[in-house]
């Protein structure tokens, strides 16, 4: 009985993998994105997969003394390894296709063994039976990894300078405000716009800024991208170890450099005599960056693969997992678009967070270098064009979301511009990277109309305008040009010297 249990304990983890898989091998990748501890997600991980497991083997061992039980044998033996592929096909590094006639072949093989060929199919059993034993040992193992990622304890998600604190006088220094939309795409907000999109915030924004037309992206991942941005040197690699230490590989050099803020634009700044503050999503920048910021504050929301979140309770991160496994079992179209209207809540609530502790720095106008990252036009998408407001399901497109980020570029337009220090304002907003089609164009997320939009093609070059100080007329800029630059370009303004492109 203990080896029955121990075989459905390792069925069980192979049908959940997707669900904590990024959490085995230490789960950096998820510490990295998290502003909470993750004992209560690895808790439910662990509770899922022995829940599951116990329903199998109360299912199956009751048929196990019965005459019944060759049957349920053959169709577990039928059922198991076309499931398994189909529910872990986003882990296969490569297409999963023709499922239907696999699953077909090896149902008739199974049939062909038992009728025709019993002692190979009995063989082909014991077999079964042995891997089991390895699923198990899989379980195990996957669950003391789970464990081992408890012991990991986040820095502070948020500080405040005192001048954040309380009332002061009106700030008399020049300011430079940076922002970063994710997933900001030149080619979708300028060179070949909808016609149906109005994005009146980047247009007027456009009106008295450099816009930059051939932008050499430096990478695909938000995570190298940043802190290439931020040091001005291209990251290819990265590790984050379980003390929150951040080290960077720099593309033709060698060896791993720890990052702080003080190698960064944010200490340059900070050396200047500016006063830094940030708020920004995904990225731990309150402890990457903690010496050379001094007032921030990031989070990340978004779900945890599952569906889990950190702000859920223990029970529903429990739950979500297993209902979405009974959804998947009664139609799995319906359970992609409950997973997906998911990710879309939790998303939104990133965003609101985000909004309200950007303009609260904004308004404050204390900061003289201020850095924003905001979660969006990168998907799921949050917002609706024909509401005119947030949607709390999924079917916007990354058009919708590019008219979220136009309305945020607006109100940014509207704070700054009702400063005094608006004349003494350089702004530079950007993308990290473009519009990756291939990342969602096969998720339940992607609709008709990021189809029209995305012609099937994949143009790479992020949106990047730059206002100066005092500019009130638009300029392009069409050369080749390293996003890179942009680092050059905020080191030269709070050095105050001269900015050339």
């Amino acid at each position: 009985m203990l080896k029955r249990l121990c075989q459905c304990i390792g069925l069980s983890s192979l049908i959940l993998v997707t669900n904590y898989g990024e959490m085995l091998g230490g789960g950096r990748d998820v510490r990295l994105h998290v502003p909470l501890a993750l004992t209560g997600i690895v808790l439910a991980q662990i509770t899922d997969i022995l829940l599951l497991a116990l329903v199998i083997f109360l299912l199956v061992s009751p048929w196990r003394n019965t005459r019944f039980y060759p049957w349920v044998r053959l169709l577990l033996a039928i059922g198991i390894p076309p499931y398994l592929i189909e529910r872990n096909h986003t882990l296969i590094p490569y297409p999963v296709e023709g499922l239907v006639v696999f699953a077909t072949m090896w149902a008739a093989l199974l049939l062909l063994l038992m009728m025709v060929f019993p002692t190979w199919y009995a063989r082909g059993l014991r077999l079964a039976d042995a891997m089991g034993i390895f699923f198990a040992i899989f379980a195990f193992a996957s669950i003391a990894q789970l464990l081992w990622v408890i012991r990991w304890t986040p820095k502070p998600q948020q500080y405040t300078a005192s001048w954040n604190d309380v009332a002061q006088p009106i700030r008399d220094h020049p300011l430079l405000v940076w922002i970063v939309f994710d997933e900001l795409s030149y080619d979708q907000v300028f060179e070949h716009r909808a016609r149906d999109l109005e994005l009146p915030g980047l247009d007027a924004l456009r009106n008295q800024s450099t816009l930059f037309t051939n932008v050499q992206p430096v990478g695909r991942k938000t995570v190298r991208i940043i802190p290439s941005l931020l040091t001005g040197h291209t990251v290819d690699d990265f590790r984050f170890d379980y003390a929150n230490q951040f080290s960077v590989h720099f593309e033709g050099q060698k060896g791993w450099h720890p990052l702080d803020g003080g190698h960064t634009i944010f200490g340059d700044a900070q050396h200047s005599g500016w006063r830094t503050a940030a708020v920004g999503w995904y990225n731990p920048y309150c402890s990457i960056y903690a010496d050379a910021i001094d007032n921030c504050y990031w989070t990340n929301w978004d779900k945890i693969d599952g569906p889990m979140a950190q702000r859920k309770t223990f029970g529903r991160n429990v739950l979500a997992p297993l209902e979405h496994l009974l959804r998947e079992a009664k139609s799995r179209t319906s359970a992609d678009r409950a997973a997906c209207s998911y990710d879309v809540h939790e998303r939104l609530q990133t965003h609101l967070d985000l909004e309200q502790h950007a303009f609260q720095i904004l308004r404050t106008d204390q900061a003289d270098f201020i850095f924003l990252h905001f979660a969006i036009p990168h998907s799921p998408n949050i917002w609706s064009r024909i509401d005119d407001a947030y949607t709390q399901t999924c079917d916007s497109s990354y058009l919708d979301n590019l008219a979220l980020a136009d309305i945020e570029v607006s109100h940014v337009l509207k704070t700054l511009e009702a400063s005094p220090r608006w004349k003494d304002t350089s702004l530079i907003v950007e993308g990290d990277h473009s519009w990756r089609i291939d990342l969602w164009n096969w998720l339940p997320a992607w609709t008709d109309e990021d189809d029209h939009a995305a012609h099937d093609t994949f143009d790479p070059r992020p949106a990047v305008l730059i206002h100066q100080a005092g500019q009130t007329a638009p300029q392009t800029n069409s050369a080749a040009w390293p996003l890179t630059n942009v680092h050059d370009v905020m080191q030269r303004i709070v050095r105050g010297q001269p900015v050339a492109y």
